[in-house]
């Protein structure tokens, strides 16, 4: 039931919106050891390594988004022995899925020539079960703070989720990446609007092709 709810979700890329209704999520990371609700994990093969899989941030390397320069979360290669797979899990409270929402983050890399990060970002079930994991994109971080978002149509009275992101790939290839700046917002009635017109625009051509 719940990747069937998922498949709801709407990616509309890393553009700001402003938005009109409640927050249910503001997250900018202050301290690590002071985020009542969040799941932090580290699910990497074939096992764990000499670092915790997401800390506070290293202003010697780059400094967060906003707020204090180590107001941010990182995590780095470390996090698997050599030769091993990243899965290095950061989860936000359960919130209510009931109403249409904007899901928003910052993240950044430290880029070093023959290395990269990648996150992989999505929902997992209100009981943080990662099996549950529905990924919304993966996508590689730049060396700039970079924001993400998508849209999630209302799954109506009761529904609930948490988001989730992933900093995956092969431990050997990775570097630093850090996370700021976490959102879950009712948006504006015309940010939703604009979102239905581009994903009418891609059935429209969809049909058109498939009448070829």
């Amino acid at each position: 039931m719940f990747k069937k709810t998922c498949l709801a979700l709407a990616l509309v890329g890393a553009a700001a919106a402003a938005h009109a209704g409640p927050t249910l999520i503001n997250e900018g990371f202050d301290n690590v050891n002071a985020l009542p609700g969040w799941l932090i994990s580290n699910q990497g093969t074939p096992g764990v390594g000499t670092t915790e899989p997401w800390v506070q941030g290293d202003q010697s390397i780059f400094t967060a988004l906003s707020g204090a320069p180590n107001s941010y979360l990182s995590s780095n290669y470390n996090n698997v022995p050599v030769g091993g797979t990243l899965s290095s899990w950061l989860v936000s409270p359960v919130f209510s899925t009931a109403e249409n929402l904007e899901v928003s983050f910052w993240a950044r890399g430290d880029i070093l020539p023959g290395f990269f990060d990648q996150l992989t970002y999505g929902l997992v079930n209100a009981a943080g079960v990662f099996s549950s994991f529905v990924p919304q994109a993966t996508v590689t971080v730049t060396g700039a703070w970079t924001q993400y978002s998508f849209l999630l149509s209302g799954q109506g009275a009761g529904s609930t989720s948490r988001f989730a992101i992933q900093y995956v790939g092969a431990g050997n290839d990775a570097n630093y990446v850090g996370v700021d700046n976490v959102t879950v917002n009712v948006p504006e009635p015309s940010t939703w609007a604009l979102a239905g017109v581009s994903l009418l625009g891609l059935v429209a051509a969809r049909r058109r092709r498939a009448q070829r």
